[in-house]
């Protein structure tokens, strides 16, 4: 009888681990006693210790690896040949099943483990998309990049107005006096300039109130250090995304593992009745007796008159 790999679907260098695995069920102590009741073996073997009939099953039902394909073999012995595939066979039900519960017990092991690594990861998700959103709320950001782009735009043109209203001015007091109210209508028009420039660089309204450019335009000076920050919160979020979608991916698949109702390892071939007696050995048997026999022959021809020899040599 031949075992394959099992369900937990290891690959690679796992699978001598995994027929390791199975040789280790199969010659346990609970397929073991399964085997001895079911068959009584205290009686068969007419041994009364458990100990001495799991020693004595040893010696009739062993296995053997073939490392290169990964398959198990197991082979038993019997006086009658019915019972020995029978044994076989028993031999691979009862290891399958102790397999399964082994390999169920794994599979529930990792789903619940990954079940609160899953809770974790969703957590720190939440964590990073809040402080995220936080960060954008604190500094009115949309889009830095956009805001950015228009923050500078509307500071070049106002700097452009600002210049040509200056020159406006300084022609005008060439020929005019400070008091006139061209003069005055156009310092006026410089001052609200300047303080859009201000607002706009500093993201700081002029007055106690926050203006609707203060809203959307981010300021100025801080657009490096704020496009630092901001690529930092989305590349945490972006790696918790990845590490909760990926237990998730693991976590469906444990489900899927634990759920499974298969085999844990497929039989690859089933015991056969045997045709021939793989002890004891008739011919090895025959020549040791023919020698043992011819040996004690002579020895109970030559001896005694070996004996009989020297004992009539003594008396001489």
């Amino acid at each position: 009888m031949l075992s394959n790999l099992p369900a937990m679907g290891l690959l690679g260098s796992s699978m001598s681990t995994d027929v390791q695995r199975i040789q280790a069920v199969l010659t346990s102590t609970s397929v073991a006693d399964e085997v001895i009741s079911k068959f009584s073996l205290k009686e068969r073997y007419g041994i009364e210790h458990i100990e001495l009939v799991r020693a004595e099953l040893g010696k009739h039902c062993g296995t053997s690896v073939d490392r290169r394909s990964g398959v198990v073999t197991l082979t038993c012995e019997d006086k009658e040949p019915e019972v020995a595939m029978q044994m076989a066979a028993y031999y691979g039900d009862v290891g399958n099943r102790v397999f399964g519960r082994i390999s169920a017990s794994s599979a529930r092991e990792e789903r619940t483990f990954l079940e609160s690594q899953l809770v974790k990861a969703r957590a720190q998700v939440d964590a990073a998309s809040r402080a995220l959103r936080e960060f954008q709320e604190t500094h009115r950001i949309i889009d830095l990049g956009e805001q950015s782009k228009a923050v500078i735009s509307a500071m070049a043109s106002i700097q452009g107005e600002l210049v040509t209203k200056q020159l406006q001015l300084n022609y005008l007091l060439s020929f005019s006096s400070a008091t006139g109210s061209n003069v005055s209508q156009l310092q006026q028009q410089i001052r609200v300039m300047q303080a859009k420039l201000k607002q706009l660089e500093t993201a700081q309204p002029t007055t106690g109130t926050k203006s609707e450019d203060s809203k959307f335009f981010p300021e100025a000076m801080q657009v490096p250090e704020l496009r630092f920050e901001l690529e930092q919160l989305f590349r945490e979020q972006k790696i918790a995304e990845t590490v909760f979608l990926l237990m998730t991916q693991r976590y469906e698949t444990a489900k899927v593992d634990e759920a499974r109702d298969t085999s844990t390892f497929q039989i690859l071939d089933a015991p056969t009745l045997p045709t021939y007696k793989s002890r004891p050995k008739r011919v090895k048997a025959v020549v040791m007796g023919l020698g043992g026999g011819a040996g004690i022959a002579l020895a109970l021809v030559f001896i005694p008159a070996w004996w009989r020899r020297r004992s009539t040599i003594a008396v001489t």
